[in-house]
């Protein structure tokens, strides 16, 4: 059994054009101050364009997208990021959930993410409900949302003890069933240096979770900075993954450059085979910037 798949997040998609003022006489304003200040300059579409042409001659299985496509959360960039997403791929084969841009402010459902339902139902299912299960091949996707509106100037995340409980009896149930689970939240899950006015507030619930009911891998965006990390789980250490944005240009200041991970799972005797290529952007174009592979043991 085997399955490769991609791993991208904040793609932060351009900015809608004919904003109204009456848009962004909340925290929007910010956001929309800084993108035509800066943010436009380092989120190129041509660098996304570039990144998707990449992943397409990989000729993968799937793609998951960890969160904030859109800048300021708009309407109008919901229905673009939809028709984004249609060039990444249909539902079946690409996954999403939203990440803390994607909440700016609040946003009915059916005007903001629910755009995107198509790639955001787990199996069989006709709702959007976090955590949703996608399988594909020997991969069980747990696709969790820590996307909640925030004061001004604080990017943080909240899971819920709702979600945590209802994560807690999905990883216990795929638990035994001979497939490998790859938790994605756009949050990153550790402690290390994440502001805390950026940071995923009930990380540590979360590390809990994963200690009594493993996984064996976690993904996630939010720091625009790449990342191995481990947590800990009951058989030993949980690797986790971070991409910077898959639109960062080249010389961004204090960000990564755009990249992605090419990740390939393949059942063994012994357990797992995880194998990652970091595909970043180089003044030649996406090359391999580094790979690893580690066995992991059955759950």
């Amino acid at each position: 059994m085997h399955l490769s798949f991609a791993h991208l997040s904040d793609p932060h998609n351009p900015l809608t054009p004919n904003v109204k003022a009456t848009q962004v006489l909340n925290k929007r304003l910010l956001g929309y101050l800084s993108w035509h200040r800066k943010r436009h300059l380092r989120h190129r579409p041509e660098v996304l364009t570039a990144m998707l042409e990449d992943i397409a001659a990989a000729d993968l299985d799937h793609t998951i997208v960890a969160g904030d496509l859109t800048n300021i959360a708009l309407p109008d960039e919901f229905a673009a990021a939809r028709d984004w997403l249609k060039t990444v791929g249909p539902p079946q084969d690409v996954t999403v959930i939203p990440g803390n841009h994607d909440a700016y402010v609040r946003v009915p459902f059916a005007e903001g993410i629910g755009l995107w339902s198509p790639w955001m139902l787990g199996d069989d299912a006709t709702d959007v409900t976090f955590p949703f299960v996608r399988k594909r091949g020997p991969v069980a996707f747990v696709m969790l949302s820590t996307s909640n509106p925030t004061p001004p100037l604080f990017a943080s995340g909240t899971l819920g003890k709702a979600q945590l409980d209802r994560l807690e009896a999905v990883l216990d149930d795929l638990r035994g069933q001979d497939v490998f689970r790859v938790v994605v939240l756009h949050h990153p899950p550790e402690d290390y240096p994440t502001k805390r006015r950026k940071a995923l507030r009930d990380r540590a619930a979360f590390r809990a979770v994963l200690a009594r009911t493993g996984a064996e891998l976690v993904l996630h965006g939010h720091q625009h900075h790449s990342h191995f990390g481990l947590i800990s789980g009951p058989q030993g250490k949980i690797p986790v993954l971070g991409v910077p944005s898959a639109s960062m240009a080249l010389n961004s200041e204090k960000d990564d450059e755009a990249r992605w991970n090419l990740i390939n799972v393949r059942r063994e005797d012994a357990g797992w085979r995880l194998s990652t290529h970091g595909r970043g952007l180089t003044p030649r174009g996406f090359e391999t910037l580094g790979r690893w592979t580690l066995q992991v043991p059955l759950s």
